[in-house]
């Protein structure tokens, strides 16, 4: 497969970038390992025919490799070859100051307290990004945040807890939207199988069995989203089974346990033959509230059964140090996305995945599951596949190696003085380039460039009726709207350009000519093809930059008014 990049690219130090930056980092996927290199391995080489062409050759047919290889942004952010070269990627220090190549730059990161990314003025996209700063802002509780963005000390939320959801849409001048749609979000307790005595596959299904996941829904979580059953969501449609699961029955999960012979201690929590406990850790991100009264109702409801819960509040990089490199753990908190394709979770589920930095921290490995999605990595037809992905839900799901709870529905919040936030499923990573504020302009930056690109259009047709006086008028015009949409007053290009369409109209109607008639009508949301134009094969070029490591952060979304 063929892949043309567009050639006005630069990485945010100048460097053009090219083929041979796309070709060095598919080509770490192949030689390094990488949390997301099994989605690579299809690839046979890389060529680059030129600075701009890249050539994928895969060993076979593969039905994964767009959607999730290419397509799925957080699996191919491509890196500076110049910058990378002969470093250890892991340890190199532009892994904390990235250089990308998208609409903001990195500028400082200030640990525990922001990060800063300024506007891109070589963007390779014409008039892109509207605003001229970015800073993710971590404040130190929901608390805090929920209070910044009601009182306008920040402008956007990237992630409403779901139980302050109503106390958002209590807020003046603030506007919720649902993100991360269509993309499989998933809430589950993952259970370490290979500790004692987690690692007793009808201990695990006991543990299903007793948890009550619509009252952890309704009185922890905001009672948004559905019961989930299984790994997959049921946004992938016939790739999802919906008879997999369990239901809620503590009959049943007191019955097994009894038949293993765990019997209740005089403080009520079961001991099993060996006089190991029924005790286990159950971890979350620290500040998590949803998660913590989670937590707490998942402990009364496994007391009934005989089992003892303590629930664990951790830092991020503590969890999951804890989780994908010590394996210390007995229940956590944690959640998914399958993305466009339910390979996505080989990560999770395939026992190739458990190494140390990688994600099945469950430690989950089934011979047949792995054959089953080794399978599934070279069915090319549709319906086959989704055979093959509900029977691997089946057998995971009768292993039990995690408790599903919920499949989730997501908001993020914005102040209403901020404009052109798509929903979607990733938004703040691939559409903040749109975004605009309302308060530098009311006209968007789409209506001012289609008023724009309409007068130029138009006065190219009608040179001909023209005199050079009233061509050097109308030019001086155009010129005029476009330094001002570059330099961010909307209105005035707008106006400008409107004004040059006006006095067209008037020579037309004065010469009697017809050359622009029913040609220079403002289109208005008309969008340049300078912004939207992409050449036949465009590979995305997706900015490096290190939000992921903001958990629970709140963004400021700060305009600079230009003169």
């Amino acid at each position: 497969m063929q892949f043309k990049l567009v050639r006005n690219a630069t990485w945010h130090n100048g460097n053009p970038l090219t083929a041979g930056d796309v070709k060095f980092t598919l080509d770490l996927y192949l030689t390094q390992p990488l949390p997301q290199s099994s989605f690579y391995r299809v690839i046979d080489r890389v060529e680059t025919p030129d600075n701009y062409t890249v050539v994928i050759k895969l060993k076979q047919p593969s039905p994964t490799f767009i959607p999730l290889a290419l397509a799925f942004w957080r699996n191919h952010m491509i890196i500076p070859r110049h910058l990378y070269e002969g470093t250890n990627i892991t340890t190199n220090p532009y892994n904390l100051r990235p250089v990308g190549s998208g609409p903001f730059r990195f500028v400082e990161w200030k640990r525990g307290d922001y990060i800063l990314l300024e506007r891109n003025e070589n963007y390779y996209k014409a008039g892109l990004p509207c605003i001229d700063r970015i800073i993710f802002k971590q404040l130190p509780n929901t608390e805090a945040m929920l209070n910044a963005l009601s009182t306008g000390e920040i402008s956007v939320i990237t992630l409403v807890p779901e139980i302050n959801l109503d106390q958002v849409r209590s807020m003046s001048n603030v506007k919720l939207f649902p993100i991360f749609t269509g993309i499989g979000l998933v809430l589950y307790i993952g259970i370490n199988t290979q500790k004692y005595p987690l690692s007793i596959k009808e201990v695990r299904q006991a543990l299903n069995y007793a948890i009550n996941k619509e009252e952890i829904i309704k009185l922890a979580l905001g009672g948004v989203g559905r019961v989930q059953r299984g790994i997959f969501s049921s946004e992938l449609g016939s790739f999802h089974s919906p008879d997999v699961g369990y239901d809620y029955n503590p009959d049943k999960a007191n019955q097994i346990l009894d038949s293993l012979g765990f019997k209740r201690g005089p403080d009520g929590i079961r001991v099993t033959p060996n006089g190991t406990k029924l005790s286990f850790r159950l971890f979350f991100t620290a500040g998590d509230l949803p998660r913590l009264r989670a937590s707490e109702i998942v402990k009364e409801q496994l007391k009934r059964i005989g089992v003892e819960i303590i629930p664990q509040a951790l830092d991020s990089p503590t969890l999951r140090e804890m989780l994908t490199v010590r394996y210390d753990f007995d229940l956590t908190w944690f959640g998914h996305a399958t993305g466009p394709d339910p390979d996505r979770l080989y990560v999770y589920y395939h026992g190739s995945a458990i190494q140390p930095g990688n994600w099945n921290y469950i430690r989950y490995n089934n011979s047949e599951v792995n054959r089953l999605w080794d399978l599934s990595r070279v069915t090319t037809d549709p319906n086959k596949r989704a055979e093959i992905f509900r029977e691997i839900e089946k057998l995971v799901m009768e292993d039990a190696p995690v408790i599903p709870v919920q499949e989730r529905v997501l908001y993020a919040a914005h102040r209403e003085e901020f404009q052109g936030f798509p929903p979607g499923p990733y938004w703040y990573a691939n559409h903040m380039e749109r975004i605009w504020w309302i308060k530098g302009s009311l006209r968007s930056p789409w209506e001012a460039k289609a008023a724009i690109i309409n007068a130029s259009q138009s006065l190219s047709m009608a040179l001909a009726t023209l005199s050079p006086n009233d061509v050097s008028r109308i030019r001086s015009l155009i010129d005029q709207a476009n330094e001002s949409y570059k330099g961010g007053n909307y209105d005035r290009a707008y106006d400008l350009a409107s004004q040059a369409i006006n006095q067209l109209r008037s020579q037309a109607k004065a010469t009697e000519t017809s050359a622009i008639r029913g040609t220079i009508t403002p289109q208005i949301y008309q969008q340049s093809p300078q912004i939207t134009a992409q050449q036949d094969y465009t590979i995305l070029i997706a900015a490096f930059i290190i939000i992921a490591i903001v958990v629970g952060a709140a963004i400021y979304l700060i305009m600079r008014r230009r003169k």
